[in-house]
């Protein structure tokens, strides 16, 4: 049975054997007479030379058939003479006829193969173009026929290996060209329609439809699958839905359309969809231009998108239609970062219908935003206009809480323990470059509106907590305006309104002056910023734009801030100091607060001073230079309220008076706001009336020496005139006559708050008339400086001032001082 069974197949094989080789020699015996035939049929369909090298019989080939190879196959228009170029160029061609048509004596083409070559279509500005060499040599009969020609109305089959196609229009300046690196066509017709199934991966060097725009596809390595039919009868090319590109980020485009080529010119509508697509990646299918300028905005993340490109095949650009939704994404700004960006919108390039679309009619709208600054959320909506220069309307909103507020800044340095901001900004403007550093200008216009609500701030180097921070501010792209800001400190409620110039450049790293004018009342006022401003913090950095912290960007702010404020306050307090009616002007500017016109109601009297306290924040201490006028004061309230100037010797339990006086001061002080008393310089123009000076330590002194039955617990005094002179801790009295209900005394010297006390006393022997409560003050007696006198020394012995009996005064050092030098024995 086996037996049988191979004698059966190998009949067989002999069979189709001698079969197939008659069919070869059958074929190799007329292989130049179906050539021939093949040859006419091609020539019967065009207008326009073939030229074949030279073909070969091929039957098995790719599968059993009557197949042919043409080699250096070359096809040319009827003006080939004139232009130079081919239609086709191809190398290698192999040809597939149909078997059943071949044997009725037709011919019919079924595969078709082109390797290693090139089509190049053109038209000319006179309106010639090569596809005139596929119209027949003679005119056909004008009867119409939906049928496909004879030659192609078998074709099932078409591939292209290493096959260049080109077209240009001279006319309206549109290209196509792409390479098919090996791409297969499947071919069938049914009910007067073409349809091609195209596969394999397709090089495009570019899709121009306006030479000036750059063009689609430019140098992309793609991967098509494509469902293409055409219809005969309405003259219309379909791209179904079903047709794909995948490019070089295997990144899949879906593709339709409808090309109506039924009139003229033809009209066109292509529609492409991408799920999550790189922005990067989709652009660069874009024409150049509008690459250059989207990816200069910078965006990287994926997008959904769907586009409707309509147009006619003319010298005008289509129009564009994009929808797209992005993934989340971040986006770079100058002064921070924004992050878990979406956004939702379309992009037209034609959104004024009346007229034609172009870059100049582009508006890309995108009704929400969403993300956060940093730790900040915010939503907003953006237009953009013209997207060569992009000019963006930008309408957003932030609303922050303490927790993401907190989250920009460094906790060792702010803290925000309550209260919410609320941001509205609204800019129409650049959207590449927000600003301009070479001409210094906001590229754009920029309103906006900032409130807070019950916020809490605590600065924690300086143990500063500011809290009910309530407020509005409208800014724009150059200012700030403060209508209304309530602070409290703690101790104190501020009512603030002014403004900030400069605040939005400085920020994008303008050169210009950053300055506040304020107007600042502080009702009642227990004033503590002295010893915030003098004591040590770390040196602001300069602001790192790359790595952006609000901290930093607050520090700068407050460093590089020149402040101009009016300052008024109904009740002012700083230790045992107590002002009303305080009016003044403050400027802060190079870590220097200046102090100009300072008036209001102290010590019972007036009292002025203008001035600075410098902190350069540095090993070197800070320093405050004033000066100013006491006017008819309560001596007494003065030294009180200065607590008696750093010394214990006349303290404000010992004086009562009225003080008039100008004075200027000058010391260092410590990071606590103390005074550094060696670094003390000033000068002081006396001016005492109705003086007294009570149970004053020295006097009680004197008496256990001389006028012992005498009231100098209690001693009233004439007016004192002098000038006085402090450097360091010595105070420099020249010769001052002291007239009093208890006696007369001239003293000169130095006074000192440490303990270079040295001063000398004079008392006329005329003091030994007893003085009663009918003695009437006489200053500058003639009859006081002349006559024998008694002297006295007050020095410091162990960090007290005792007094001593001198014979002789101590010789003054100024050479012109003529003062009596008579002893106590003249």
């Amino acid at each position: 049975m086996f037996q049988k069974i191979l004698k059966g197949i190998a009949i067989f094989a002999l069979f189709v054997g001698l079969l197939v080789g008659g069919i070869e020699f059958w074929f190799y015996k007329n292989q130049e007479e179906i050539f021939t035939k093949v040859k006419a049929a091609v020539n019967e369909e065009i207008s326009g030379s073939l030229d074949i090298e030279r073909f070969r019989f091929t039957p098995f080939q790719d599968g059993f058939g009557f197949k042919f190879t043409l080699y250096n196959v070359v096809l040319r228009d009827s003006l080939y003479t004139q232009h130079k170029t081919d239609v086709l160029n191809v190398k290698l061609i192999h040809v597939a006829l149909d078997f059943s048509s071949f044997y009725k004596g037709a011919i019919r083409l079924q595969n078709l193969v082109l390797q290693d070559g090139s089509a190049t279509l053109f038209v000319r500005k006179d309106g010639y173009t090569n596809l005139s060499v596929f119209g027949p040599k003679k005119p056909k009969s004008d009867k119409k026929d939906s049928k496909p020609d004879r030659l192609i109305s078998k074709l099932g089959r078409i591939h292209m290996t290493n096959f260049r196609f080109r077209f240009a229009d001279s006319t309206s300046g549109k290209k196509f060209g792409a390479i098919f690196r090996d791409v297969t066509n499947r071919v069938n017709y049914a009910d007067s329609a073409w349809i091609a199934n195209i596969s394999g991966p397709i090089y495009f060097e570019g899709l121009v439809f306006k030479p000036e725009k750059g063009g689609f596809l430019v140098k992309q390595e793609t991967y098509a699958n494509f469902s293409i039919s055409y219809n005969q009868k309405d003259r219309s090319l379909y791209i179904r839905p079903s047709s794909q590109l995948r490019v070089a980020s295997q990144d899949l485009i879906d593709i339709k359309g409808n090309f109506d080529l039924s009139e003229k010119p033809a009209h066109f509508n292509l529609g492409f969809a991408a799920q999550k697509i790189q922005v990067g990646t989709a652009i660069k299918l874009l024409p150049r231009q509008i690459e250059k300028v989207l990816d200069s905005i910078g965006i990287q993340t994926r997008v959904t998108t769907r586009v409707v490109v309509e147009g006619i095949f003319s010298h005008e650009p289509p129009s564009v239609q994009v929808d797209f939704e992005t993934d989340t994404f971040q986006y770079q700004l100058p002064i921070g970062l924004l992050k878990n960006m979406k956004a939702r919108g379309s992009y037209s390039n034609q959104f004024d219908k009346t007229k034609p679309p172009g870059l100049l009619n582009t508006q890309v709208n995108v009704p929400r935003v969403s993300g956060s600054f940093e730790t900040l959320p915010f939503s907003f909506d953006l237009k953009i206009d013209n997207i060569t220069d992009p000019i963006a309307l930008i309408r957003g909103k932030v609303k922050a809480d303490s927790a993401s507020i907190n989250g920009l800044l460094d906790p060792k340095r702010y803290i925000v323990r309550g209260g919410e901001a609320y941001i509205q900004i609204h800019y129409q403007g650049s959207l590449r470059n927000f600003y301009n550093p070479k001409t210094d200008q906001f590229n754009g216009k920029l309103t906006g509106r900032a409130y807070t609500k019950n916020l809490s701030l605590d600065y924690v180097p300086r143990e500063v907590h500011l809290t009910k921070v309530n407020g509005d501010i409208y800014f724009d792209e150059k200012d700030f305006m403060l209508p209304k800001l309530d602070v409290n400190d703690g101790h104190n409620t501020m009512y603030v309104k002014g403004g900030i110039t400069n605040l939005i450049p400085y920020l994008f790293g303008s050169p210009r002056i950053l300055k506040a004018s304020l107007d600042v009342n502080i009702p009642n006022w227990k004033m503590n910023w002295m010893e915030i401003f003098v004591g040590k913090r770390r040196q602001s950095q300069k602001l790192n734009r790359k790595k952006f912290k609000l901290s930093d960007l607050l520090d700068n702010v407050i460093d590089q801030m020149e402040i101009d404020a009016k300052l008024q306050s109904n009740h002012l307090v700083y230790h045992n100091f107590s002002a009303d009616n305080m009016k003044g002007f403050l400027t802060v500017k190079n870590n220097t607060v200046r102090l100009e016109n300072f008036s209001m109601k102290a010590f019972g009297g007036g009292f002025k001073v203008s001035g600075s306290i410098f902190n350069p924040y540095t090993s070197e201490p800070p320093r405050v230079e004033i000066a100013g006028n006491i006017i008819n004061a309560d001596v007494h309230s003065v030294f009180y309220s200065f607590n008696n100037f750093g010394q214990k010797a006349v303290t404000h339990q010992n004086l009562k008076g009225k003080l008039n006086t100008e004075f200027k001061f000058a010391t260092n002080l410590k990071n606590d706001a103390t005074i550094l008393p060696k670094t003390m310089k000033g000068e002081v123009k006396l001016n005492l009336v109705r003086g007294e000076i009570i149970n004053f330590e020295p006097f009680l002194k004197m008496k256990k020496l001389i006028f012992k039955n005498r009231n100098l617990e209690q001693v009233k005094f004439a007016p004192i005139k002098n000038n006085i002179v402090l450097n360091g801790e010595e105070i420099q009295i020249k010769q001052m006559e002291i007239e009093s209900n208890v006696m007369t005394l001239f003293v000169e010297g130095i006074y000192s708050f440490g303990n270079k006390t040295n001063l000398n006393i004079a008392i006329p022997l005329s003091n030994l008339s007893r003085r009663d409560s009918s003695y009437e003050l006489n200053p500058n007696d003639p009859k006081n400086k002349k006559g024998a006198r008694v002297y006295l020394r007050a020095v410091d012995e162990n960090g007290e001032v005792n007094i001593k009996l001198a014979f002789r005064k101590k010789k003054s050092k100024d050479k012109n001082d003529d003062s009596d030098e008579n002893d106590v024995e003249k």
